[in-house]
């Protein structure tokens, strides 16, 4: 602890000697899923560079972050490894770049956007259950899932239903098969796999915890049990990638007043009961405005993303030894004042040219889906999915907040709400008939 604290080669870093000296503090933190709260606190008191344990750097700088994605293009971390399921190389966890750049090149042409629009029926599908399951809700509070709590008529858990939504759309585009999570929320593989890449987040920092909690990746048999039936049918397969956390839907009502007047203006001359097409919603500024100013608030990376440096080198007056992992601590850009002025509000119109109160969006500032070649492989089908439910949901309902609620959240690979739960009101807009 000495060495590390001070005769290390990262000792100069500024920082905690205490939490420089040993992963206690990284190990707690990740069994808790909140290191994105005590982040921000060193980076206030230490400054855009902090060191976070004795082979750790966490980095708000946004040149340096450019330097470390994008310019080098650093491997993925150690701490990645963690997630390679049954000790086999995948597309998120592999530090190996000619691994990574062919199993990308392989699975490309399923996100590009030709091929994704293939898949808007598909999504149409499981919006319209949602719909449907969500008019049954504030009809009759009972007929939620059995165990749920039942609220008052007019209220659904609404991160509840994105999370289940999710889950169907990620069952239907990548198994063939829904796991009907938005009708009764009981198909164990979701839940198995959430458990399990939690703890194998947990056990990264934490390797004592192997031999006391073991993985489970019995959720795997059933994507493997899906590809054998699939190819014994003849069926022609249809491929996707996990998506992203859905928009954060706490947005006042004036900018609510906004997003709807857009929406109903494009979508105009739609017959009654027709889903917005993702021709009448992909170029939509506001709509688009709103879900970048949700994924610069809520980042999916909250704790930064982890790359080592693979030789001796100095980067903005800093050496760094070979074996550095340094965390491009990107949630620091999206929430610092000095990128984007009032950080803390919800302002899509900072994205809208023309409109926005503030100077244009600064170049390399903002990365909600990485960047670099290891950047998210399916961006593009997330911000199809966001634009597509969120523009029917705006649509089709009524939306208030219901105050008083948590909104802390937990990070295990992505975000989520601690409680998994977020209450909203919500009525059918007059005129809009029911699927």
């Amino acid at each position: 602890m000495i060495y590390n604290a001070f005769f290390h080669p990262l000792a100069p870093i500024p920082g905690n000697k205490l939490v420089a000296s040993t992963y206690i503090s990284t190990g707690i933190s990740s069994l808790t899923g909140r290191s994105h709260y005590g982040l921000p606190l060193f980076h206030k008191f230490y400054g855009k560079v902090v060191r976070i344990g004795p082979e750790f750097v966490s980095v708000a700088d946004k040149d340096m972050i450019r330097e470390i994605l994008v310019t080098t293009d650093y491997p993925k971390s150690v701490v990645h490894e963690g997630f390679e399921l049954n000790e086999q190389h995948n597309l998120f966890s592999s530090r190996n770049k000619d691994f990574h750049k062919n199993r990308r090149r392989l699975i490309a042409p399923a996100f590009g956007l030709q091929y994704l629009r293939t898949l808007e029926p598909i999504m149409h599908e499981c919006i319209h259950i949602l719909l449907k399951k969500i008019d049954q809700v504030l009809e009759d509070p009972t007929t939620v899932k059995k165990g749920a709590k039942v609220l008052p008529k007019g209220q659904i858990n609404v991160c509840s239903f994105m999370m289940r939504l999710s889950l169907d759309i990620i069952g239907e585009t990548a198994f063939g098969q829904s796991f009907d999570m938005v009708l009764d929320d009981s198909h164990p593989v979701p839940g198995i796999m959430a458990k399990t890449l939690k703890r194998c987040m947990q056990q990264t920092f934490n390797p004592w915890m192997k031999y006391i909690v073991p993985l489970d990746f019995s959720f795997v048999d059933f994507g493997a049990k899906r590809v054998q039936d699939r190819k014994a049918k003849g069926e022609k397969g249809r491929r996707a990638d996990l998506l992203q956390y859905l928009i954060d839907a706490q947005v006042r009502e004036q900018k609510l007043i906004k997003l709807r007047e857009e929406l109903d203006l494009a979508t105009a001359s739609n017959a009654p009961g027709l889903l917005p097409s993702y021709n009448q919603v992909r170029n939509l500024q506001y709509l688009t405005g709103c879900i970048s100013e949700s994924l610069r608030l809520r980042p999916v990376a909250a704790t930064g993303l982890p790359r080592e440096v693979t030789e001796d080198v100095t980067m903005n007056g800093y050496f760094f030894p070979k074996g550095t992992v340094l965390f491009a601590q990107l949630p620091q850009l999206h929430w610092s004042d000095e990128y984007f002025p009032q950080a803390k509000k919800f302002i899509p119109e900072r994205w809208i040219p023309g409109l926005s109160p503030f100077p244009p969006v600064q170049d390399f500032t903002f990365y909600p889906f990485s960047a670099g070649t290891r950047n998210c492989v399916g961006k593009n089908f997330a911000m199809m999915e966001m634009r597509l439910i969120l523009a029917t949901l705006v649509l089709n309902y009524d939306i208030k907040a219901v105050p008083g609620q948590r909104q802390d959240y937990v990070q295990y690979i992505t975000t989520a709400l601690a409680t998994e739960s977020y209450i909203i009101k919500m009525k059918r807009r007059v005129g809009k008939r029911k699927e």
